[in-house]
């Protein structure tokens, strides 16, 4: 967000899909949301493309569950072959506990790791939290972040839209 840009506070949550709408409709793209809780609408409303995480959490779970069970195989039978009470080298039913270990862990660290880089994380400013009137987009606000560029509607169309609160300025 290094451009200046246009908070519009709304309400109700409603409001803002609403308004969302009306604006996506009026060719405007670039927006962002500021809300307190995830509202399942508003990701069509805004046109945001699915999140990534979830195809690289199930490639790290696949590549780290092969790694483990890989990993043991080769120990088990090319590294140290030992015959403990008659069962066969690759006894891969005892593999399995460790596998499904892994396999979580994996998932779990990729999936932090892609959701911090999808969020643009970690980021030290942001120019929406230096406004003294956005502290309540966690409490009972909700805000639609716009550009404040050419072919954004000017103030007086953007006053029009029902349910809005303010219009709030924000310097890059």
């Amino acid at each position: 967000m290094s451009e200046a840009r246009l908070l519009l506070a709304f309400d109700a949550p409603d409001d803002l899909i609403a308004a969302a709408w009306d604006l996506r409709r009026r060719g405007q793209g670039d927006m962002d949301a500021h809300v307190p809780f995830r509202i399942p609408e508003l990701d069509e409303a805004l046109d945001l493309p699915p999140a990534p995480v979830r195809p690289v959490m199930l490639a790290a779970a696949l590549a780290g569950g092969a790694a483990t069970f890989a990993l043991q195989w080769w120990t088990s039978v090319r590294l140290y072959p030992f015959d403990s009470g008659g069962r066969p080298l690759n006894a891969w039913q005892v593999f399995t506990f460790a596998v499904f270990e892994i396999a979580v862990l994996s998932a779990a660290a990729a999936g932090l790791i892609a959701m911090f880089v999808a969020c643009g994380l970690p980021r030290l400013h942001h120019p929406f939290f230096a406004t003294a009137r956005t502290e309540r987009a966690g409490d009972d606000r909700f805000y639609l972040s716009l550009p404040d560029a050419p072919g954004t509607p000017d103030r007086l169309q953007l006053s029009a839209i029902p349910g809005l609160r303010e219009i709030i300025e924000v310097a890059p």
